[in-house]
Formats: C-alpha cells, sequence, structure tokens
C-alpha cells in the first residue's frame, strides 16, 4: 500500500487527488520501490532500538469529538492537526487506496463509506445538507463565537452568488466550527488540569473572505473550560502560487491551549 502512489501511472502525489486525465512519465519500478520501503522502515526500527525502552504505543478506533474509550483527565499533553478549513476532501484523497483494496469502486461510494463519518471541512461533506447552517449557527456549541461566526458566514452565502460554482462555504465553515467545538469539549474531559493542547492549523479564506479560524478554536476552548491559548506562527501561506484566487495573506502554526 506504502508504494501503490509511487508505482501507479495515474497522476498522483501524496495526498493528492486522482486525476484521470493526467499520467506519471516514470512510474517506479514495483519491486524495487518495495525495497526501498522495506529499508526505510528497518532503518526506523535499528534508530528506535538504541533510544530505550518506552511506553507502548496504543490505537484506538473513535472520533475526536467524542473521545470514547479514552479515560476522563488521562492526558497530559494532545498533539494533533485537524483538518483544515480549506476544501480538502480528505475522503477523496483516499481513493486511489481503498479502490485498490477493493472497498470502494468508484467516486459515489465515498459518501456513504467515508465522508459522513468525518469532522466536515469541505464544500463536499455539506453540499446536501447546507440549508441547516442557520440551525448550526443557532446551537449551543458555537455560541461563544456565534457573532462573528454568523457575519462571515452571512458575507460567505452573499459572495458565492459572483463565482460559477457557487460553493456552499458559508456551511462548511458553520459545520466546521460546531464540529470542533465538539472536539474541544471532549478533549476538556479527557485532559488533565493543568494539561496541554498543541494543535497545527492553518487560518482560511473562501472566496477572499477571512476566517481567523486559530482565534476562534482558541476562543471555543476557553468556551469548553481550558484557561488559555495562544498562537505561534510558523509560516506564512498561499504566497507561491500563481494562479492563487483571492491575496489575502494566510499562515500556518502552532495553537497552545493551557488547561
Amino acid at each position: 500500500m506504502s508504494v501503490l502512489r509511487l508505482c501507479s501511472p495515474v497522476g498522483t502525489a501524496q495526498w493528492q487527488y486522482v486525476l484521470p486525465k493526467k499520467s506519471k512519465a516514470k512510474p517506479q519500478e514495483p519491486f524495487q520501490a518495495f525495497e526501498e520501503r522495506i529499508e526505510l522502515m528497518a532503518a526506523d526500527m535499528r534508530s528506535r532500538q538504541f533510544q530505550g525502552k518506552g511506553p507502548c504505543g496504543r490505537v484506538l478506533t473513535s472520533d475526536a469529538r467524542t473521545c470514547e474509550g479514552v479515560a476522563e483527565k488521562w492526558a497530559d499533553l494532545v498533539i494533533t492537526s485537524p483538518p483544515y478549513a480549506n476544501n480538502y476532501d480528505y475522503d477523496d484523497a483516499t481513493r486511489l487506496e481503498m479502490t485498490f483494496l477493493g472497498e470502494i469502486s468508484g467516486w459515489s461510494d465515498l459518501q456513504t463509506s467515508i465522508r459522513q463519518r468525518l469532522v466536515r471541512s469541505c464544500t463536499q461533506h455539506v453540499a446536501a445538507f447546507a440549508n441547516r447552517s442557520g440551525a448550526i449557527l443557532k446551537s449551543r456549541e458555537v455560541a461563544p463565537i456565534a457573532e462573528e461566526l454568523t457575519r462571515v458566514c452571512s458575507e460567505l452565502n452573499s459572495v458565492k452568488e459572483k463565482h460559477g460554482g457557487k460553493n456552499p462555504y458559508h456551511a462548511m465553515i458553520a459545520h466546521y466550527f460546531h464540529d470542533l467545538a465538539q472536539v474541544w469539549a471532549s478533549l476538556r474531559r479527557v485532559t488533565r488540569f493543568g494539561g496541554r493542547v498543541c494543535v497545527v492549523v492553518g487560518d482560511s479564506a473562501p472566496y477572499g473572505v477571512h476566517v481567523p479560524i486559530e482565534r476562534w478554536l482558541g476562543e471555543l476552548a476557553v468556551a469548553a473550560g481550558f484557561k488559555s491559548y495562544r498562537f505561534e506562527k510558523l509560516r506564512d501561506r498561499n504566497t507561491k502560487w500563481k494562479n492563487r484566487k483571492h491575496k489575502v495573506p494566510l499562515h500556518e502554526g502552532r495553537l497552545w491551549v493551557e488547561g
């Protein structure tokens, strides 16, 4: 699985959508790619052997909006990188692998197999129920940021009429923060008092309307019961693409939340 994208002739890169009309000029030979990946895994294992024995890892299949299976006040430190609200379709990015495994037969299968369970950060996730965004904006989960959030969503709903795609970014943003508000509530439950949460995140500007992601996430965290937040900028975004749709300066960094 880890060499599928390297060896497939279809137009893909790591985490890229399948591009049906493009193909790689030189896909890698499968056995060579497999051998290189095995060597990489072996090197990681050898390196780990010299680091001493540490705690055992445990993987839970759960939902960040509930953290089901995680005990109360269990975590001293939480490190995570939620989906950015930039309309990247994470489920479509898995289509090549899932088709190869036989778990789906086409793009439409993603709706039932993955999309319904994801944090909603893409218009494909909310297009079917964009008319629910009004109720979402009035929900108790987003109440701490409701005034600003409603204003931004209203502007997005208005400006979409000037664009050919008429993407429901207003619904995406509303549902995104509704989902992340639930994540903060569950993280408050599983993080001990005095613990910390580090969230790698970037802001967004669909249709050129700026959405202050890290500030709103910080305010939702404090409303959920955390003590404070601060943002540590790491880099600027949206600067190298000549075909970018807007000129709103964006950034990426670490949102530190103190418990």
